[in-house]
């Protein structure tokens, strides 16, 4: 969230000396001092220039009508931070919105679309059982002929195969 603050040391160079000048605001963007009416403050204490606060990614100016998101010292648009900093789906590697229902295997996390069996493209649906082989979903129809394989001598072997239980949740 962007705060628009009134600089009371431009007031005090206009002449209203009815404010107490405050310390010094040095803008975090470009390093020189705020002489400007207003300045930006990003949560908690970084302050800009109007000019200076842009997404990294996009040059988007940043004020009190966007959502500004800050990390290792860059300020993002919503949209560039969801997209370079945002979980995506193992599958397609698109976004989740907050109303998507997710998904889950492990540390990944899917589109309730995307969620299907590698071999079959069966969709898996809560309550079914599957494997998860090499970051690869498997129905258990097709778990069992990889086991089956593996048992026969075939060089398709399941490795390291964890059958669980579906799970769903809701990303928010």
């Amino acid at each position: 969230m962007v705060d628009i603050l009134l600089n009371t040391s431009f007031l005090d160079d206009m002449g209203d000396h009815s404010k107490k000048k405050s310390g010094i605001a040095m803008c975090v963007g470009c390093g020189s001092q705020i002489h400007d009416q207003y300045i930006l403050r990003v949560s908690p204490d970084l302050e800009w220039h109007a000019a200076c606060l842009k997404c990294a990614e996009c040059s988007q100016y940043l004020d009190e009508t966007c959502t500004c998101f800050v990390r290792d010292g860059k300020t993002y648009c919503k949209r560039d931070y969801a997209r370079l900093f945002g979980i995506k789906c193992a599958k397609c590697n698109m976004g989740f919105c907050s109303s998507d229902l997710v998904m889950r295997a492990r540390d990944n996390v899917y589109h309730m679309e995307c969620f299907r069996c590698s071999v079959c493209s069966r969709h898996l649906l809560p309550g079914d059982e599957f494997s998860l082989r090499d970051d690869e979903l498997l129905c258990q129809a097709d778990h069992g002929l990889l086991e089956e394989r593996a048992s026969a001598g075939s060089p398709l072997s399941p490795g390291n195969i964890h059958t669980r239980p579906l799970n769903i949740s809701v990303t928010g």
